[in-house]
């Protein structure tokens, strides 16, 4: 016989919500079945738990593996358990079931359905999704060689940080096999560690863990690859977006309309789907990639529909401006710079060579105009920004022409050593910040 510990989570939602507080503090010694429902249309390998006739909550998606191990290996149709622990905020139940024979090794999951999919675009693995990957192996390898508790405390803590990353069918195993191997040890800190990540993994799929990692994804990870210049290396992908775009379309579980509609219950539906990491991490690097191209548009963020993370997605968007409109923007953009002053007070051009930058912004990166140094020049006179104007720094040719590999450059090839690099990169990263600002209120 074997004992198996299986966290019980979702009692706000089903028939003890109006009373689900008191329920989880009474609820150590009572029998309850752990019952699948395969007619369950979010997840069909969901296990609801029950009280008698009343249905108490479900399995956590983490340990649905060994209750279906469980099953399988007894020839049974359900599991019947003892509530052993109690947790009231947040809400999780550890039932403990006694069986004659867990089958390990047998695979509950379908990947049938991702059989002809495939997605050839750019790979773009989320560093804290590789991290995590990485820690958890080490984890696991600490636990079984029996390495002191002070290193296996140290990475359970990250772990523990880590945790709500990575929603893939593997992580779900790995956290109930990690929380199994800490509870076996003698050590009471990391018995404590093993009861924190029961809690956690019981309640990964809260709203605001969510939320942070939808930030991370398609908000922070975007930003980072764009300020390196991804969408600009030498292969764009630019002239296959379209069929990349049809390939996510394809996705399984229309996932990736799932997530065009509200990125943050997006990572649930990944979640209660079990994609395995084979096909989830291709699925997230055509998203990022898709709005890194800005061709995204979300409808909604959140139960609380929160704007402002679509807008920071929508500044990925690419706009069609007409030559007029973008020397509009060129024109207001240098002229707010060169009025623009730092928290010292100073103005913020403090030298005529830094034209330099400013023409490598205006001109390469945004390409708002299209012109050499003498047409820039002649076209900064025209807009009074020249020798004549009454600025203390105005553009002028001789001072740009001695630092063209600045201003033919985009700002990221530009030599980084010395002062004047730093004083070029200060101005380079207020006027685009200028510059997207005036872009995106178009």
């Amino acid at each position: 016989m074997e004992k198996i510990r299986i966290d019980v989570v979702g009692l706000a939602h089903m028939d003890v919500r109006d009373c689900w507080k008191e329920y989880a503090e009474e609820a150590v010694g009572k029998s309850l079945t752990l019952q699948p429902e395969p007619e369950n249309i979010k997840d069909p390998f969901a296990v609801r738990v029950r009280e008698g006739s009343r249905n108490i909550g479900h399995v956590a998606v983490t340990d649905l593996d060994v209750v279906y191990q469980a099953l399988y290996g007894g020839k049974l149709q359900r599991l019947r358990g003892v509530v052993v622990k109690s947790n009231a905020e947040p809400p999780v139940l550890t039932v403990e079931c006694e069986v004659e024979s867990i089958a390990w090794d047998y695979e509950p999951f379908d990947s049938e359905v991702y059989g002809d999919w495939k997605y050839d675009g750019l790979p773009l693995m989320p560093r804290k999704l590789e991290m995590m990957q990485d820690l958890t192996a080490d984890l696991i390898d600490f636990l079984e060689a029996g390495e002191s508790a002070k290193t296996i405390l140290k990475l359970g803590e990250q772990f523990l940080e880590m945790n709500p990353y990575d929603l893939s069918r593997e992580m779900t195993r790995a956290r109930y096999r990690i929380e199994r191997l800490l509870a076996a040890r003698e050590e009471p800190e990391l018995k404590v560690l093993a009861e924190k990540l029961s809690q956690e993994k019981g309640m990964i799929m809260r709203h605001e863990n969510r939320e942070k990692v939808a930030r991370y994804l398609f908000i922070d990870l975007p930003k980072r690859l764009h300020k390196q210049g991804l969408e600009d290396s030498h292969y764009t992908y630019n002239n296959r977006l379209k069929e990349l775009e049809a390939q996510l379309q394809a996705f399984p579980y229309h996932l990736y309309d799932k997530f065009l509609y509200d990125p943050v219950d997006f990572l649930r539906e990944v979640y209660y789907n079990h994609v395995p990491r084979k096909y989830l991490f291709p699925l997230l690097s055509g998203i990022v990639l898709m709005i890194l191209k800005g061709m995204v548009e979300i409808q909604r963020w959140g139960r609380d529909g929160d704007r402002l993370p679509i807008s920071e997605i929508k500044k990925f968007r690419k706009i069609d401006l007409s030559n007029d409109e973008k020397m509009e923007i060129a024109k207001a953009s240098i002229k707010e710079l060169l009025e623009k002053r730092d928290a010292t007070g100073k103005p913020v051009i403090s030298q005529k060579n830094q034209w330099a930058a400013i023409m490598s912004v205006i001109v390469k990166e945004y390409a708002l105009i299209e012109c050499d140094m003498k047409a820039f020049c002649k076209k900064m006179d025209e807009w009074g920004f020249g020798e004549d104007s009454s600025y203390s720094f105005p553009c002028n040719y001789d001072s740009l022409s001695k630092c063209t590999d600045y201003a033919k450059n985009l700002s990221r090839n530009w030599d980084t050593s010395g002062t004047q690099y730093k004083r070029m990169v200060n101005v380079a990263n207020v006027l685009r910040e200028i510059v997207k600002e005036k872009l995106y209120r178009k």
